[in-house]
């Protein structure tokens, strides 16, 4: 069953052919040829889904669009650390000003309100950038991947009406137009606002490691397993959705051709009295695609209640260790980096802020690009 990026990427003899694409179709053949193996397919399954993004005639606009997103994107991931940096110095303040004001010092209170002002006015002014950084590459990577599939769409349908009458019989009648639709639509949810969130998430990523380890290094170790965790989630959560997802398209699929041959040949179907049949054959279909979707909404929930139970069990651990940290420190152990604001500082950029909900989007990308 021909899919936009197959038919896109496949040589004329085996299925759509589209112009321009003559050179990526053939590479394409030839490593499935050649080596036969995963390693090969999986290596132009990657390359094909990069190379999506700017293919079909893209304009000097889509360039600009792709540029200004992938900047605004990376942009976006920085504002968050150092909200964390500004909300530790504020816990650090709050906690010293206690004490001051334990002993009556009126001075150091003046001092803190100063300190403060300064601190909720920066928190502020980096709170619009991350709005303006975040509405700009929303807007970009939106706009693109609709020109994107209006694109691919045309080239599909071009490529199409090029086809010898003979292609078009070994496909169920209304195949194509359910696969024009269907998996045109998975491209643009891989190839859309969601790839500036997996930008904007890598950047975070490092700008959030970075923060940490200058704040408080053996506490942000310890957390670094998260990484491996949430990968391994997300990789094995994404498999098997993926699956999922192009069984039941396919299904959906064949669904739609038999419903759209038999309303187009009624008359040989009553004739042949084969409406049960088809009815049989039209719901065993539906039935499948239902069994898949349910399958799908349990691995994705299965993915993303592992990615929380992972948060959950870092925090627990940040918390106790954490503790352990400060109470060093407040007791003159040699602790470095052990003041509250620093723990706080850790715990807030890498656990409790937007780190984890990147991760399906990074997944959800990849399936459409395969």
């Amino acid at each position: 069953m021909p899919r936009p990026l197959d038919s896109l990427d496949a040589t004329a003899d085996e299925k759509v052919t589209s112009p321009q694409s003559s050179s990526d179709s053939t590479e394409f053949s030839e490593s499935r040829k050649r080596g036969g193996g995963k390693e090969e397919l999986v290596v132009a399954k990657a390359s094909t889904y990069f190379s999506l993004l700017l293919r079909s005639g893209a304009e000097p606009f889509d360039y600009l669009l792709f540029v200004i997103g992938v900047m605004a994107a990376v942009g976006a991931g920085v504002p968050f650390p150092l909200l964390a940096i500004l909300f530790g110095e504020l816990v650090d303040n709050l906690n010293s000003a206690s004490e001051s004001c334990g002993g009556g010092d009126t001075a150091a209170s003046f001092g803190l309100q100063s300190a403060v002002n300064a601190k909720v006015l920066s928190a502020l002014y980096v709170t619009i950038a991350s709005f303006s950084l975040i509405y700009v590459h929303s807007f970009a990577w939106s706009l693109f991947g609709e020109r994107l599939v209006r694109r691919l769409r045309e080239r599909y349908f071009t490529a199409l009406l090029r086809q010898e009458p003979a292609f078009f019989d070994s496909l169920e009648a209304g195949e194509v137009s359910s696969r024009l639709a269907g998996d045109l639509e998975v491209i643009q949810t891989g190839t859309s606002e969601k790839v500036g969130i997996c930008i904007s998430s890598l950047s975070y990523f490092i700008a959030a490691y970075a923060v940490a380890f200058y704040k408080d290094a053996r506490l942000t170790a310890m957390l670094v397993v998260v990484i491996p965790a949430f990968f391994t989630t997300t990789t094995i959560g994404g498999k098997y959705v993926k699956k999922f997802t192009a069984g039941m398209s396919d299904h959906i699929a064949g669904a739609t051709g038999i419903v759209a041959e038999s309303l187009a040949n009624m008359q040989i179907v009553l004739a042949f009295n084969a409406s049960d049949k088809l009815e049989g054959i039209f719901a065993t279909q539906l039935e499948t695609a239902r069994d898949l979707g349910l399958k799908k909404a349990f691995a994705s929930a299965s993915q993303l209640a592992s990615m929380f139970f992972i948060g959950y069990s870092a925090n627990a651990l940040a918390f106790y260790q954490g503790s352990k940290h400060i109470a060093a420190a407040t007791e003159g152990g040699g602790e470095t980096g052990g003041t509250v604001g620093a723990v706080y500082t850790v715990i807030f950029v890498l656990l409790d802020g937007k780190l984890s909900p990147g991760w399906p989007y990074v997944s959800e990308t990849l399936t459409a690009g395969m």
